[in-house]
């Protein structure tokens, strides 16, 4: 047995491409060892040494992205890239698994694999033969310890390193069918080098481990070479295996219990119950468990042999196999019809059972290669108060709560506990977590929709009152403040309710289809509740505009621009504006903020507006910014058509509007230039482009700021 510091590096088998990981984690709920995936982040990162291969995650991520295999964030590794370079320079020959008859058709797929240049082409289930001999041969001679676990599958054995080493000694110490078809080839070509024609990814770990073969070509990949190479194997003719003697029943030895059915075909006085056979994800979810607890404590019930594959349906539907579309009656009928015609020819049975005995006798197919890997698996269990921290955190606070339902991609709520706590995952990934999050949302969208008409009762109260004192103003001075306040209120408020009204109305549809989207649904939320918290600030500014407590806080110019556009982008972007921003304050700046925002959504929307009365085909806006030393300059510029000469000059008197009493309330331009020059001690001012206008506003950088 190998130590451990010899395997610290294993051979990649799985590629990750990140930017192409949704982070569904569908590969972590297929996965057995599940703790070689980290969802902690916003992509599943992947940790090859603790990776089995069996291969599961690509199907996985595959279907995620819809079939699409471009798309997948997981991908096979191979040898195949390395074996077309050495093709041409090399004597190669291959080995062929029992698994291509389900795959290829067989005899064809011999001459294509001569035509791409292999020297020889044999048959592995040649090499299960001598597989189930020596079985055979160690248990009768007591030189197995028992119960024996075969080793075809890779994928099985790396587990039973990583989690199970007190099942180590039971592995058979005996090689795998391609292991021992590569000893009795090599003794017929010394200086040529193997490639197996594989349906596995995880055999390019397995020779890694013996340096018995080479390279490890799935079909998958092979099929793409052909094409490559032009070589259509439908219309080759068929070809043979270059073996000594055929195989016989062991030809189903990539089939559930193939090994079973051959072992008990060849000693039929070994009672069927004494071997067991098992594949599939219970492999992994139990039954390695309680065999190695039952090996531990010494049972007397255990079985003679463990016929295990880690693929549900055998090698025959592995990981890199091309077979995919095919029923799985389809695929099993032409392994076993192929078993059926050669056990059924006696004088090829007995060609084959002479070569064995002669192999057996003069060949060594020992396999030692096995490694104790399990101190890779560095697991930590929290302790019963860290486990209810983190429950606490995932929201899970009642019985219901525990509902195991997998949506994380772990088995249980303790293996995603157990997975946060070293790291590898995140409690907000719990769907209870999220699910509460989201009522959590809800009850406080309620709460701001309550509020909400609570303002507006107010804002309609107040408005009434200060018309009636805006009729007398008026009738005095049309500069009156407290009248410009309340109609820029109903100006500034149009667009922000039509957009809170249109989205609630949204959410309602999608609710009554029952399309509900969690990151969808909150992203709305997001824009009401933005929409709202403007509105009551915008509220709250205007009712103290004139008072001389009114709050100034120091702020990047960047963060007010940005804000603003949070609020207005959706609209510029239904009515195809094109917004280009050409700004990045670096000093901070004693302001109101609010107010600010005011002025760059009148500004911006009188663009907006313009775009919509010019027709302009092809809007923009440029946001500009640069800071002196003594000021910051924001430039606003559209190609919305510029402001006519004749009024340029009076756009910031108040009152003054060209949409017509019933759109505008002409108070917008001049409260900026208000807010700007009077409240800030800056400066407003307009002027036409050659395609449109632009809006200069420059503000003190005061010394408390400097």
């Amino acid at each position: 047995m190998d130590s451990v510091s010899n395997m610290e590096n294993l051979i990649e088998v799985i590629g990750i491409k990140a930017e192409n990981c949704i982070n569904c984690h569908q590969c972590i709920a297929v996965c057995p060892v599940k703790v070689c995936s980290d969802g902690s982040g916003d992509v599943v990162k992947f940790n090859n040494q603790l990776c089995i291969g069996c291969g599961r995650c690509i199907d996985a991520c595959i279907k995620s992205h819809g079939g699409a295999v471009e798309k997948s964030a997981r991908f096979p590794i191979d040898d195949t890239y390395q074996l077309c370079e050495d093709l041409p320079g090399k004597d190669i020959i291959a080995l062929v698994a029992p698994s291509a008859q389900s795959n290829f058709d067989l005899g064809k797929l011999i001459s294509a694999l001569r035509k791409l240049g292999f020297k020889a082409v044999y048959d592995v289930s040649l090499g299960a033969e001598i597989t189930v001999a020596v079985y055979h041969r160690i248990i009768s001679a007591r030189k197995a310890r028992l119960p024996l676990i075969a080793q075809p599958c890779p994928a099985v054995v790396k587990y039973i390193e990583l989690h199970h080493p007190a099942l180590i000694p039971h592995l058979a110490p005996v090689g795998s069918p391609v292991h021992n078809t590569a000893v009795y080839a090599r003794s017929l070509h010394p200086d040529c080098e193997i490639a197996f024609i594989s349906p596995c990814l995880a055999k390019r770990r397995e020779f890694q481990d013996s340096g018995m073969i080479q390279y490890n070509v799935i079909y998958q990949s092979l099929v793409k070479v052909f094409q490559e190479k032009n070589i259509v194997i439908e219309m080759l003719e068929e070809g043979e295996f270059d073996n000594y003697a055929s195989a016989g029943i062991a030809s189903k030895f990539s089939t559930p219990g193939g090994l079973k059915e051959s072992y008990l075909h060849k000693y039929s006085d070994t009672p069927a119950s004494s071997i067991i056979q098992i594949e599939g994800p219970i492999i992994y979810e139990k039954y390695l468990r309680d065999l190695e607890a039952a090996v531990v404590e010494g049972c007397s019930d255990l079985p003679i042999m463990v016929d295990i594959l880690s693929c549900e349906k055998g090698c025959n539907m592995g990981a890199g196999c091309i077979n995919q579309r095919k029923s799985v009656d389809k695929i099993e009928r032409s392994i076993a019809r192929r078993a059926e015609q050669a056990v059924k020819d006696e004088e090829a049975g007995q060609v084959l059972q002479e070569f064995l005995n002669q192999v057996i006798d003069n060949y060594e197919f020992d396999y030692q290669y096995y490694t104790d890997l399990s101190s890779l698996n560095n697991l930590k269990y929290p302790n019963q108060d860290e486990l209810q921290s983190i429950y606490k955190k995932m929201h899970k606070t009642e019985e219901k709560d525990f509902r195991n339902c997998a949506a994380c991609g772990y088995n249980s709520c303790l293996d995603m506990a157990v997975a946060v706590y070293n790291g590898l995952n995140k409690y907000k990934n719990c769907h209870v977590y999220q699910e509460k999050e989201l009522r959590i949302e809800q009850e406080i969208l309620n709460q701001m929709v309550g509020e909400l008409a609570d303002l507006n009762k107010q804002l309609q109260a107040e408005f009434t009152e200060r018309k009636q004192q805006e009729q007398l103003l008026i009738q005095n001075s049309k500069l009156a403040a407290m009248g410009e306040m309340i109609g820029m209120i109903a100006h500034q408020w149009r667009q922000p309710l039509s957009s809170i009204s249109t989205i609630a109305g949204n959410l309602q549809v999608y609710i009554d289809l029952d399309m509900y989207e969690k990151e969808q649904f909150a992203g709305m939320l997001d824009e009401i509740n933005n929409h709202a918290q403007y509105l009551s600030n915008t509220i709250n500014d205007f009712r103290h505009f004139f008072k001389p407590d009114n709050p100034r806080d120091t702020v990047i110019l960047d963060s007010v621009i940005d804000s603003t556009l949070g609020i207005i982008g959706k609209s510029l972007e239904y009515k195809n504006v094109v917004l280009l921003r050409d700004y990045s304050f670096k000093k901070h700046i004693l302001t109101y903020p609010n107010e600010l925002m005011q002025v760059f959504l009148n500004i911006i929307k009188n663009a907006s507006d313009a775009f919509v009365d010019n027709e302009i085909s092809n809007p923009q806006i440029i946001i500009r910014g640069r800071e002196t030393e003594a000021y910051h300059v924001v430039e606003i510029e559209d190609n919305g058509g510029g402001i006519p000469a004749d009024i340029i000059n009076v756009i910031f008197d108040p009152y003054f509007s060209t949409k017509g009493p019933s759109v505008g309330t002409g108070l917008g331009l001049y409260m900026s230039k208000l807010i700007i020059e009077e409240h800030c001690g800056g400066q407003l001012t307009a002027c036409n482009t050659p395609v449109g206008a632009c809006f200069s506003i420059k503000l003190p950088v005061l010394e408390e700021v400097r």
